[in-house]
């Protein structure tokens, strides 16, 4: 292993940590708000990541609002929803139902780019699809509970956001994507905030919504740096250690015991996930 390569794998697994704390603060906080969670977010972020972008003499400016909007839509969706399935579920669930941004990529390149992806991905999204309905058991109540699917959803907004990353990519720095996302991630999840505004009254209370909130600015921050020296492959694979981080917090903190079905479903999710991840064939253009 490269010492770039070295680098990015203890930045993704650092980013491991930050997202199996950003949930274990998110279930935590109980007395607030969805929108307090991802307002303090934001609100958190801003001051840390403009710097940065003007540091390197990078200029932000209303121009650039338009090409970065799509990516801070579907970043705030994942947040929005992601939050509330970690308000209604136990960990392993919410973490593992949202890590299914892998499976949604193959249908989104068809629709979006009129792309057509192997075989390989075609199979691994079947069978990661195939996890979730195991997970979700259809023929019992749990299928109608909101926040599966607000879980599920987590995952196409992550989809969606990588697609937009990829292609700002192309032209802007990390520090810029980043910057122009949590600017307008602090102004239009200001709205919402005003709408379902709760004080929150217990000091621990507003601590976990903090922790949570750095927490989350610390996995954005180092999973940017892992994508800089490692491939996305790589460290989307090193990703899913969240799930096994998350059922043990689970387990510890709120002494959730997964089933044989939860534990079933992950595997298949987690091995569809992999083989759309490690898939090698180049899409074909319809």
């Amino acid at each position: 292993m490269h010492q770039s390569e070295h680098t990015g794998f203890w930045f993704a697994l650092l980013a491991v940590f930050f997202t199996a704390g950003m949930s274990l603060f998110v279930k935590l906080s109980s007395s607030a708000t969805v929108a307090t969670l991802v307002f303090s977010r934001f609100i958190l972020g801003v001051p840390l990541f403009v710097p940065m972008a003007r540091a390197k003499k990078i200029h932000l400016s209303w121009q650039g609002v338009p090409k970065n909007l799509m990516r801070s839509l579907a970043g705030l969706g994942s947040l929005y929803t992601f939050y509330y399935a970690l308000h209604t579920l136990p960990l392993v669930n919410a973490i593992t139902l949202a890590s299914t941004a892998p499976l949604f990529l193959p249908i989104l390149n068809l629709i979006w780019k009129k792309k057509l992806v192997s075989k390989q991905r075609w199979w691994a999204a079947g069978i990661g699809f195939l996890g979730v309905v195991v997970m979700l058991r259809p023929s019992t109540t749990e299928f109608l509970v909101i926040g599966s699917l607000f879980a599920l959803l987590t995952g196409l907004f992550r989809a969606v956001a990588i697609f937009n990353v990829r292609s700002l990519a192309k032209t802007e720095a990390a520090e810029t994507i980043l910057a122009y996302y949590f600017c307008i991630g602090a102004v239009l999840s200001f709205f919402p905030l005003v709408v379902d505004f709760q004080w929150i009254r217990s000091p621990e209370q507003w601590l976990y919504v903090f922790l949570a909130g750095i927490m989350s600015l610390g996995y954005q921050y180092t999973l940017t740096r892992a994508c800089a020296h490692l491939a996305t492959t790589k460290v989307s694979s090193i990703n899913y250690l969240s799930v096994v981080a998350g059922g043990l917090l689970g387990w510890w903190v709120f002494h959730e015991i997964p089933d044989m079905w939860v534990w079933a479903g992950t595997a298949l999710i987690i091995v569809g996930a992999l083989l759309a991840l490690l898939d090698r064939h180049r899409t074909v253009q319809l």
